[in-house]
């Protein structure tokens, strides 16, 4: 596995080992001997969210930091974009985001260190995300930031997304 992009110095953008043959593809989404992640990042819990609809937004959540080291996401079908955005408040790029797709047909994975915040908007219908962590999910480990937040500008290619209520009225 590869490092393809740094963003923000701390989120990383990954390209997985694999190979084709003619079974079809195998891509490896984690190894402890050649993923390039943060000492202590260990996996503790993995998700697969089966998302039925495109323009499905999933709002800015983040993990604090003395909960956990981070999060590593990647589309096993379908295709997203996917928003990355900084809310270290002592960094120079503090609320600042950035977006890129994640698609089954180019495999990537992307790592995401506490200390920033993650939105997540299907393109196509039956969309699926494998999303891992370092650490159990617990109420007080995690929060939202309301993806209008003007200081933020974070801007959707569509205006009619599904949204959950609880992304909807994030403060």
């Amino acid at each position: 596995m590869k490092i393809i992009e740094k963003i923000f110095d701390s989120v990383l953008l990954l390209q997985p080992d694999g190979r084709e043959d003619s079974r079809g593809t195998m891509q490896v989404f984690f190894s402890k001997k050649t993923t390039e992640l943060p000492d202590g990042f260990n996996i503790t819990e993995q998700r697969i969210y089966k998302i039925p609809q495109k323009h499905t937004f999933f709002g800015i959540h983040y993990q604090k930091a003395e909960a956990a080291k981070g999060k590593l996401i990647s589309v096993i079908q379908g295709k997203a974009l996917d928003y990355i955005v900084d809310l270290r408040p002592d960094s120079k790029t503090y609320k600042k985001y950035k977006s890129f797709e994640l698609n089954a047909d180019r495999p990537l994975l992307v790592f995401i260190p506490a200390g920033f915040g993650h939105g997540f908007l299907t393109l196509e219908d039956n969309t699926i995300q494998a999303f891992a962590v370092d650490a159990d999910f617990e109420k007080d480990s995690s929060g939202i930031v309301n993806y209008k937040d003007p200081e933020i500008g974070l801007k959707l290619p569509v205006e009619d997304i599904i949204i959950s209520d609880y992304d909807k009225n994030a403060n």
